[in-house]
C-alpha cells in the first residue's frame, strides 16, 4: 500500500497549497495526573494538575512525509480552539501535545509512549500509516481511546476496542474504484498494479467487489517499477479485451505504460486510477491531454453540508480567509470532535467508559448536530445525540470503521486541474462491499 493511500482514505491527494507555517501545539506540562469527581455523566475526571485534559497527536511530524503530520495537528487545533470556546471537555480546557512517530514501527513506540507518561494524555489522534500495528497494543494496555486515520486493510476486522478509524480503509478504495466501473457498463476488467507491496492492497477489495457485481477479471498482470518497456504485458492486457483497466504505478513506470499502450492500441480501453493517479507527477508524466481523455481517478472527496461549512468557517476563522486545509485535516478535527463529545457524554476521560459512549454521539438514531457546541448542549439536556462530521457520515460500524464518500475525476487536458464528474456515496460503498 502506497504511503499516500495509507495516509488519505478519501482525500489521499497532496494539497494544492501547503499553509507557510503550523502553529506550535500547546504542550501539557509534564506533572503526574489525578483524579477528580466532577462532569455531566458524574464518575471520574482524569486531569493533569492544571486541570485541562489533554490529547495527544501521533503521526510523521519529519521525513519526507511529514505533510502528514502537519495535517493532522492542523484539524486537531482547529477542534480544540472550537471545543474550548465552547466550554471545553466537561468543563475543562483542552490541551494537546504531540510526538513524530517518522511513519516508523520503531520510531513510534517511544513516542507513543512519550505521550502517554509524560503528556498523562487521555486520548490520542492518529497515526496514520504502518505504525499503526506498533501503536495498537501500546494504547490498548493503557486503555487510552485512539482514533487513528489511514488506509491499512489489516485493521478492516479490527477488535481492538481502543481504536476507532474515523476514515475509510484501503478496501474502501477498492470498492470505489470497482463501484464506479460498473456504474459506467463495463463488464470485464484487467488489473495492472507495480509489484512494490505498497501497491498490492488494492487489487483484493476491487476483485472482491468486481465479482460480487457478477462481473469478471480476464487479466491481473503485476509489472516491476522502473523498466524501460512493458510491451510484453501491454500485449498480454490487450489480448484479453477488457473493457476497463484498474491500475496504480508510479509515474516513471506510468509513463512507460502509457507509451506502449498508445503504440500498441491507441489507449483504446478505459482506465480507472486511484488518487496516486491524480498526483501532478503522474499527470505530467502521461502527460494532461492523456490523462484528461484516458483516465479516471477515484479517491476520497470532501463531504459537503453544516459540518462541513463549520470546519471551514472555523478553519478560516483561525487561519486566515485565504488559507486552505491540509488535506485530511478535516478527519483530525472530526476525530477529536467526536473524542471529546464521548467523554462528555461519558462524564469521565476514563478509557473504558469513554469507549463505551463513543457511538451513542456517533452513531444513529439521535437528534443529528453539526456543531460541537449544539451536540454538547443535546448531550447536556440528556438528548441522544448523532454528530454530523466534516469528513463525511461518522457512523462506526462493528469493527469500528467508518465508510466515506468517494469522487470519480477527471483532468483537464490543458491545465491537469481534477474536476468530479461524480459521487460514490458512503451508503453506496457500504451495500457494494463484499
Amino acid at each position: 500500500m502506497s504511503p499516500t493511500v495509507l495516509a488519505r482514505n478519501p482525500q489521499t491527494r497532496a494539497p494544492k497549497r501547503l499553509l507557510t507555517a503550523i502553529a506550535v501545539a500547546v504542550v501539557v506540562a509534564a506533572c503526574g495526573s489525578s483524579t477528580t469527581p466532577g462532569g455531566s455523566g458524574g464518575g471520574n475526571i482524569k486531569t493533569d494538575s492544571a486541570g485541562h485534559v489533554s490529547f495527544g497527536v501521533l503521526s510523521c511530524f519529519t521525513g519526507p512525509l511529514a505533510v502528514l503530520g502537519q495535517a493532522m495537528l492542523q484539524g486537531s487545533q482547529v477542534a480544540q480552539k472550537v471545543i474550548n470556546d465552547s466550554g471545553g471537555v466537561l468543563g475543562k480546557q483542552l490541551d494537546l501535545s504531540h510526538a513524530d512517530t517518522q511513519c516508523d514501527e520503531a520510531d513510534a513506540v517511544p513516542a507513543v509512549r512519550q505521550l502517554l507518561s509524560t503528556d498523562s494524555v487521555s486520548g490520542i489522534i492518529g497515526p496514520e500509516t504502518q505504525e499503526i500495528a506498533a501503536v495498537s497494543p501500546i494504547v490498548s494496555a493503557a486503555k487510552i481511546p485512539t482514533e487513528f486515520q489511514g488506509g491499512s486493510t489489516a485493521f478492516d476486522k479490527n477488535t481492538n476496542q481502543y481504536l476507532w478509524r474515523d476514515s475509510p480503509s484501503d478496501s474502501q478504495l477498492g470498492v470505489a474504484m470497482a463501484l464506479f466501473a460498473k456504474q459506467k457498463g463495463y463488464k470485464t476488467a484487467a488489473l495492472l498494479f507495480s509489484s512494490d507491496i505498497a501497491q498490492q492492497t488494492i487489487p483484493k477489495p476491487i476483485t472482491a467487489t468486481w465479482e460480487k457485481f457478477g462481473n469478471s477479471i480476464v487479466s491481473n498482470i503485476t509489472v516491476a517499477p522502473g523498466q524501460t518497456s512493458y510491451l510484453t504485458e501491454v500485449q498480454q492486457i490487450i489480448a484479453a479485451h477488457p473493457d476497463v483497466i484498474f491500475t496504480q504505478l508510479d509515474p516513471q513506470t506510468a509513463a512507460v505504460m502509457f507509451q506502449n499502450f498508445k503504440e500498441l492500441d491507441n489507449l483504446a480501453i478505459p482506465i480507472v486510477g486511484t488518487d496516486v493517479t491524480s498526483g501532478n507527477d503522474y499527470l505530467k508524466a502521461i502527460t494532461y491531454p492523456i490523462a484528461h481523455a484516458h483516465l479516471v481517478s477515484v479517491y476520497g472527496t470532501n463531504a459537503t453540508g453544516a459540518a462541513a461549512d463549520n470546519f471551514a468557517a472555523a478553519f478560516a476563522a483561525q487561519n486566515g480567509a485565504n488559507a486552505q486545509p491540509i488535506a485530511g485535516a478535516n478527519y483530525a478535527y472530526d476525530a477529536v470532535l467526536s473524542l471529546a463529545l464521548a467523554m462528555d457524554k461519558a462524564g469521565t476521560t476514563d478509557g473504558p467508559a469513554v469507549i463505551a459512549d463513543m457511538k451513542q454521539v456517533t452513531n444513529p438514531p439521535g437528534t443529528p448536530c453539526d456543531t460541537y457546541k449544539a451536540c454538547l448542549a443535546g448531550i447536556k439536556a440528556g438528548t441522544k445525540i448523532k454528530m454530523d462530521g466534516s469528513s463525511g457520515d461518522l457512523i462506526f460500524n462493528s469493527f469500528n470503521n467508518v465508510f466515506g464518500p468517494y469522487g470519480a475525476f477527471q483532468a483537464d487536458a490543458t491545465s491537469g486541474a481534477e474536476s468530479q464528474i461524480a459521487l460514490l456515496s458512503a451508503t453506496d460503498l457500504a451495500a457494494a462491499t463484499p
